[in-house]
């Protein structure tokens, strides 16, 4: 990676222990989505991040609201009156809840050499914060904008951005923007998902064979641990290594072992664990379900299996497929429908589409441009695995904050961002929001 022009490198560095202050004090706040109450429709932690975040963006001389106690905003350039549209920015202030996994305080900000720790370091705050100093050290200089730029604070992102249909009923859509909460180089397509539960009603009573199936099973990444619990008082325990679930490749899960094992059960409920040991086991591309698409654009889909559950006559498996931009959801259920064994059923828990904008446009070309001239790295737009808020608000893509081969680092323990890539992405910022603000 290029070295950091010098004149952003000076300017950097007068704020840095500023931003630096600034981002420990967001960091701080463990804005995991909580119980809805007064003035917080998704809890306390969230909404005390969007103040602390918008007490900043005041503090630095800019323009801000708040829509639904939900979203904020903080703006440069010419006001509404002179420049009916914006060009956007939306990142999120919600973070997953931590595990024991971690070596150091979670919500916090460490700094260890060139590595900066915390949840939320790299989803989404620090990168989020970085376009806004990005911007701030633009107000510095009293460059002129001829164009409003505004950057949106998301507080539901990881729980279904249910928080960007309540701003879009009192604000416009930009005309164009970016998510910074992906990677880069520019993302103009992401992936369909499509989160399924695959059950077997269990109607010889065999089930009563498990006592019970626990591990920490979320959408969000691959278990690293669980237990097995037997009625003849066998107890089994799992541990492997936790990843993403946009990342299966990365994980070690415990979840094929522990069907593995329940496969040597008796009657149905051995049926079911026999078929998903054979059909699933440790694939994470789905060739066995007969569902192993792929395409140039995207590469293969990504099966991440990632939760099992045992109710009262009824066993279940979870699993998120991720797939190419040139398949349909149609085209995946059918595949997943016929490898069933009889008297199977599939219920889709959250669907996405894919979704693809023409890299083509001009703001894509650009901010490709700026993006390999300041990392000196290949600037072509790709597409990725993720779920960002460009499937949310119209008109934008997502574009950072990961650098080429970075990946599976959100949602676990230690969570980090290099200080390098911190100022370089706020590097890349910077020279995106100035070409945006001040061309004809």
């Amino acid at each position: 990676m290029k070295a950091i022009r010098a004149d952003f490198k000076a300017l950097f560095e007068q704020y840095e222990a500023e931003f630096l202050a600034d981002l420990k004090a967001v960091l701080r706040v463990p804005s995991v989505r909580g119980v809805k109450t007064y003035q917080a429709p998704f809890g306390i932690g969230p909404k005390r991040a969007l103040e602390t975040v918008l007490s900043i963006a005041t503090r630095m001389g800019f323009r801000t609201g708040q829509v639904g106690d939900c979203v904020g905003w903080a703006e440069y350039g010419p006001d509404e009156s002179q420049a009916p549209t914006y060009f956007g920015i939306l990142g999120h202030l919600d973070v997953v809840d931590v595990e024991n996994d971690w070596h150091y305080p979670p919500f916090d900000l460490t700094q260890v050499d060139n590595f900066l720790y915390g949840r939320g370091v790299l989803d989404n705050k620090g990168p989020l914060l970085s376009t806004l100093f990005a911007l701030y050290l633009i107000k510095t200089q009293k460059i002129t904008f001829k164009h409003r730029v505004r950057i949106i604070f998301g507080t539901d992102e990881e729980s279904g951005s249910q928080d960007i249909p309540v701003y879009l009923q009192q604000e416009a859509a930009p005309y164009a923007g970016f998510t910074p909460d992906c990677k880069f180089p520019a993302v103009y397509g992401e992936r369909g998902l499509l989160d399924v539960q695959l059950s077997l009603p269990i109607t010889d009573g065999s089930e009563r064979q498990i006592t019970a199936i626990d591990g920490p099973f979320a959408k969000s990444y691959l278990p690293d641990h669980a237990r097995l619990l037997l009625a003849d008082g066998t107890v089994k325990t799992y541990q492997g290594k936790k990843a993403p679930s946009n990342a299966p490749e990365m994980a070690d899960n415990v979840l094929p072992k522990l069907v593995a094992d329940a496969s040597q059960l008796t009657g149905q409920t051995g049926q079911f664990y026999q078929w998903l040991n054979a059909k699933i086991g440790n694939q994470s591309t789905g060739e066995n379900l007969g569902i192993n698409f792929e395409d140039a654009a995207s590469g293969a889909l990504q099966l991440a299996f990632y939760g099992l559950s045992i109710e009262s006559q009824q066993l279940s498996c979870h699993l998120t497929c991720r797939y190419p931009i040139s398949v349909t959801e149609e085209q995946l259920l059918a595949g997943i429908e016929a490898a069933l064994l009889p008297g199977m059923t599939v219920t889709v828990k959250r669907r996405y589409p894919s979704q693809v904008t023409d890299p083509q446009l001009p703001f894509i070309q650009q901010l490709s441009a700026i993006y390999a001239a300041d990392a000196g790295l290949d600037g072509t737009p790709v597409t990725t695995t993720g779920v960002t808020y460009a499937r949310a608000l119209p008109n934008i893509i997502a574009f950072g904050p990961s650098f080429p081969g970075q990946k599976g680092i959100a949602h676990k323990g230690d969570e980090w961002l290099q200080f390098s890539d911190w100022q370089m992405m706020m590097q890349i910022y910077y020279d995106s929001l100035l070409v945006v603000g001040t061309q004809d």
